[in-house]
């Protein structure tokens, strides 16, 4: 009998049913407990069923669920204020919310459309920027251009991007904004280098385009700061004109967001833009994404994760040089892969680490596994982890 749940999306052939969540465990049927080490669907930066989290549902649920777009609340200002600050964010922001990254990231360029009267996009070919017709791959080259950045991130040469004349080409006065998403690269982990990130956003704002942060993926400490632009010393001095924020703001949750300049801001208000969603800025999530910053910035998440990942990594190299199954090491904070060698396939791998209590995530195309577990992994999670992985490639 077929079932009556549409899945599109491809399955690795084992059932998967999952009975209870907490902190880094899932309780399943077929595997006994596994230890997560994708954060979900890399959202629950903070764990599963945090604590917290689950009691301010409970508190609020009850009074401020949902509300029509013209009723105020004093949450999202003040998610607003405290993310900024959190993050310690250069300029003063503005800000909307959501209800998913995708929404966030096409708000962000449908307002970077309206602001320069130019309806084309750059962008690497190698981001993924959401679920929509128009940021899905491959996106409409009418409308966006997709930058080959291979090269560009393996470069070691010793001149700038200007000298180098890749882009010279490039026509830069039609583009609206430059969309940036710091490093995931649909899941590859593959971070570009400073001084490329330097230049297309110099030359995209000089010839009057704004640059759009994707930290859908990347925000939250997965990368080991608050935000993955935040690596970029042009853009962590000169921040982006537009974040758009996912996943990790509700820890789960489903809440998304879009940071604006203030002085872009204004500009939009005044354009007499009308935009509304059925939940937009809605109480219940802001209160949640509220509480998510609160426990991030109390327990010092951020810095914690980025030990973490620091110490898985160093731990899969001795793995790669005690094994040679693995050929590549790719990282930032929390947010990691490894690419494997020889023999070694990464579907069999998935399954062997699920055998060993492991949920991980892999890349058949890339023959990757990949590693995106919540910031409160500790290490004895990470050495477990590492033991069953050197097991299972050590044949």
């Amino acid at each position: 009998m077929q079932t009556p749940v549409l899945k599109m999306f491809p399955s690795p052939g084992v059932t998967l049913t999952a009975l209870e969540t907490q902190g880094t465990k899932i309780k399943t049927i077929e595997y006994g407990t596994l230890t997560d080490f994708t954060s979900g669907c890399w959202a629950t930066v903070l764990g599963h069923c945090r604590k917290e989290i689950t009691q301010a549902i409970a508190e609020n649920a009850g009074k401020l669920f949902h509300l029509h777009q013209y009723f105020d609340t004093e949450h999202p200002a003040a998610l607003v204020n405290e993310l900024s600050t959190a993050a310690m964010l250069k300029g003063n922001f503005s800000g909307t919310f959501l209800s998913s990254g995708s929404d966030a990231v096409a708000l962000g360029i449908l307002l970077s459309e309206l602001l320069t009267c130019r309806k084309k996009k750059l962008c690497f070919s190698i981001s993924s920027l959401g679920s929509t017709t128009e940021l899905r791959q491959p996106r409409d080259p009418a409308n966006w251009c997709d930058l080959e950045v291979a090269e560009c991130i393996c470069c070691n040469r010793n001149c700038s991007c200007d000298m180098c004349g890749k882009f010279a080409t490039i026509d830069f006065s039609e583009f609206a904004c430059f969309v940036f998403e710091p490093g995931n690269a649909a899941g590859m982990v593959l971070c570009p280098p400073e001084k490329l990130i330097a230049y297309l956003s110099e030359k995209t704002r000089a010839a009057g385009g704004l640059i759009l942060a994707n930290e859908v993926t990347t925000g939250f400490g997965r990368t080991g700061k608050w935000f993955g632009f935040q690596y970029y010393n042009y853009l962590n001095t000169d921040t982006p004109d537009f974040i758009a924020l996912g996943k990790g703001l509700g820890n789960g949750y489903p809440i998304s967001g879009l940071l604006v300049k203030q002085k872009l801001s204004h500009k939009i208000q005044e354009s007499g833009l009308k935009f509304v969603q059925s939940h937009i800025n809605d109480p219940l999530g802001c209160i949640i994404s509220r509480e998510v910053i609160r426990i991030i910035q109390n327990e010092n998440l951020i810095d914690r994760g980025n030990k973490a990942g620091a110490y898985l990594r160093c731990r899969l190299r001795e793995v790669a040089e005690r094994t040679g199954g693995i050929a590549e090491i790719r990282g930032r904070g929390m947010m990691n892969v490894f690419v494997l060698s020889g023999a070694f396939k990464s579907i069999e791998v998935f399954k062997e680490l699920l055998g060993c209590g492991f949920f991980t995530e892999y890349s058949d195309e890339k023959n990757l596994i990949r590693l995106y577990a919540p910031l409160i992994t500790d290490d004895n999670d990470i050495d477990l982890f590492c033991n069953a992985l050197e097991k299972i490639l050590d044949k």
